[in-house]
């Protein structure tokens, strides 16, 4: 179910490209799956960048949050109920994002994605003994991210 309609494809016909200076970036759609603080600092940064984003979420609290926060369209609704990459128009989608703290549904969700055809998949990955499950399907994986940003805040400390 859609929360909020922003017409993601209304500047269809626009330029493909964001421009930062000299520099030219492609504007993208993103799906992301996962509404928690990983999602939504994706989806701020790449709206920040002026890609377009959409978020599916499971929790209808947090699906409510982040149309309130973010002009995205929002759907609440579970990954694994047939159709709602379909309903997100995963056929433009240039990205797809899972950032749930549950590998299962992380899994379903890039399987579902290369599915329809998307060419970034990119994936959380919580327990690191799952990382060869993501690899088989050519999905980029952020393996312990939790690990990952302690290290980084060890290192500054270590190194102020």
């Amino acid at each position: 179910m859609s929360l909020q309609t922003t017409g993601l494809f209304e500047l269809e016909g626009a330029l493909p490209w964001i421009y930062k200076g000299e520099i030219a970036i492609k504007r993208m759609y993103f799906i992301i799956v996962g509404a928690g603080p990983s999602g939504s600092s994706l989806a701020e940064l790449a709206l920040n960048d002026g890609h377009k984003v959409a978020i599916i979420e499971a929790s209808e609290e947090r699906a409510r949050k982040i149309v309130e926060k973010y002009d995205v369209e929002v759907f609440h609704g579970d990954i694994a109920i047939g159709g709602i990459l379909e309903e997100a128009q995963a056929d433009k989608a240039d990205v797809l994002v899972a950032t749930t703290g549950d590998d299962s549904v992380n899994l379903m969700t890039m399987f579902l994605g290369k599915d329809c055809g998307i060419k970034i998949l990119i994936s959380r990955v919580n327990q690191s003994c799952h990382q060869g499950l993501f690899e088989k399907l050519g999905v980029q994986a952020l393996v312990n991210p939790e690990v990952i940003i302690a290290q980084h805040l060890y290192s500054m400390v270590k190194e102020p």
